[in-house]
């Protein structure tokens, strides 16, 4: 585990629904002449030569939405889902998107979706396809860091370039790149709000321009027993903020192994990024963190 399996496989309870590839035409046999096979030449209109295009490309990829909160049979509604989660688990092994996530609604993310593949930095058109199946698996071996990956097939006129990026359904579009331990499968990242400012336990985060004035005060009180590593980002956030000590950044690095999408990986100072903190360690009330939450796209 540690990275999305390839469309086709499975390492979670396998989806009960998904849609078949297509299966291409036969190409009619070549015509034969006196015993041997003859080739069609290009045809001429007015003295111009026109050949026959390129093969067509198969872009295979997966596109990986962060989720918590409990399994569930069947739904909208989804009661036992996390308000922040961007996909929902469900009994049959397969994930579906909501409306009812904080950060942004992903209805529209499901098996049979259609998917349009963009260039990276323009609306330009690559290819078409479609999403074909859904599953879901705990990436911290037994950590309980659920990931949804919705698998999904897209023809294009010519071979991907190293970037592009996926629209899924009515939703933005994602920017996906090859998986480092299989290059030939695209993996993007669902892409929901996660921002301090949804936290209602958080105070606003500093202004830096905004002058201070430094008063003397007593040493602070130290806190513990708060919980964020390994949480789902809006839960930690939650716990720190809670316990006197307000995030004001969140960093968005790769998906380490073993680590979840949207789930938080580290805690340092943001004052000073190399001093890194246990989960519920002991530190001065009202120190400010920043906190490390993965993205989908793993690390090389």
């Amino acid at each position: 585990m540690g990275r999305p399996a390839a469309p086709g496989s499975a390492s979670s309870p396998p989806s009960t629904a998904a849609v078949p590839a297509s299966t291409a035409a036969t190409p009619p046999a070549p015509t034969t002449s006196g015993g041997a096979p003859t080739t069609a030449a290009p045809t001429s209109v007015a003295g111009t030569t026109t050949t026959a295009p390129a093969a067509a490309t198969v872009l295979a990829g997966t596109a990986v939405a962060g989720s918590a909160g409990g399994v569930e049979v069947s739904g909208p509604p989804f009661p036992n889902a996390y308000p922040f989660t961007e996909a929902v688990r469900l009994s049959d092994g397969s994930c579906i998107g909501w409306a009812g996530s904080a950060g942004g609604s992903t209805v529209g993310l499901a098996v049979g979706a259609p998917v349009v593949v963009l260039a990276a930095a323009t609306d330009r058109e690559l290819g078409r396809g479609r999403v074909r199946r859904s599953h879901w698996e705990d990436m911290s071996d037994g950590g309980r860091q659920w990931n949804c990956f919705f698998d999904f097939t897209a023809t294009l006129k010519r071979p991907p370039p190293p970037e592009v990026r996926i629209r899924v359904g009515p939703l933005q579009p994602w920017l996906a790149g090859p998986d480092p331990d299989d290059p030939d499968v695209y993996v993007a990242s669902v892409s929901t709000g996660a921002l301090i400012e949804l936290i209602p336990s958080c105070p606003p985060v500093p202004d830096e321009t905004a002058t201070t004035t430094t008063v003397r005060r007593r040493p602070p009180r130290q806190v513990s027993g708060w919980h964020a590593i390994g949480q789902y980002w809006s839960r930690g956030v939650a716990s720190l903020c809670r316990a006197g000590l307000p995030v004001t950044a969140i960093a968005r690095p790769c998906r380490p192994r073993g680590v979840g999408s949207e789930y938080i990986s580290e805690v340092v100072d943001s004052h000073d990024s190399t001093v890194h903190y246990r989960d519920g360690a002991k530190v001065p009330v009202g120190t400010e963190m920043t906190v490390v939450v993965a993205t989908g796209r793993p690390c090389e």
